[in-house]
């Protein structure tokens, strides 16, 4: 997602950019726009990225006027621009069903629904207790084993509560 611009020649700041293995190179051809199916393509000028930030100059945007119009938008790259193999890569299907553990090898419940969202997408594990939304990152998804449909998550702070809601959430009506 592209955050803010950066410097005064239409260079951007992206934010989330979990999953890019490989340097964009110089004129692979981007998607930008608020979905995958309303994108406007853009070829790659520069790129550059470290563990502070990921800075991103397109073509044709060269002024902080110009890349301003682009802040809050997702950018969309070919899996294999971004260092992204088949075996990397999973359809819904193969998702669905999973039976989910912990790092100890506790199961937890199974995948019920998965969400395409712009900046990662999200595994939704229904548990005995309820839902929890598992965001795709490598912080959270440890392990995936398909042909087994075995899914290994550690799940972080806050995870296994996000659904549950407080007195002071219950409605007067």
């Amino acid at each position: 997602m592209i955050a803010r611009t950066h410097g005064i020649d239409g260079t951007v700041i992206l934010s989330d950019t979990v999953g890019i293995r490989t340097p964009l190179a110089p004129g692979t051809i981007l998607g930008i726009g608020f979905s995958r199916e309303f994108v406007k393509e853009f070829a790659v000028d520069g790129w550059s990225s470290d563990e502070h930030r990921t800075t991103l100059r397109l073509r044709g945007i060269t002024t902080p006027e110009q890349a301003s119009a682009l802040i809050d938008q997702a950018v969309y790259a070919r899996p294999q621009d971004i260092g992204l193999a088949d075996k990397d890569r999973f359809s819904i299907a193969d998702i669905e069903a999973c039976t989910v553990f912990d790092e100890s090898s506790a199961p937890l419940g199974s995948i019920t629904d998965v969400w395409l969202l712009p900046a990662n997408d999200v595994w939704v594990l229904t548990t005995s207790t309820g839902t929890i939304p598992l965001p795709v990152i490598d912080d959270v998804i440890r392990s995936v084993d398909v042909e087994n449909k075995r899914i290994v998550v550690r799940l972080l702070p806050g995870l296994e509560t996000i659904n549950e809601s407080s007195p002071d959430d219950e409605s007067d009506a």
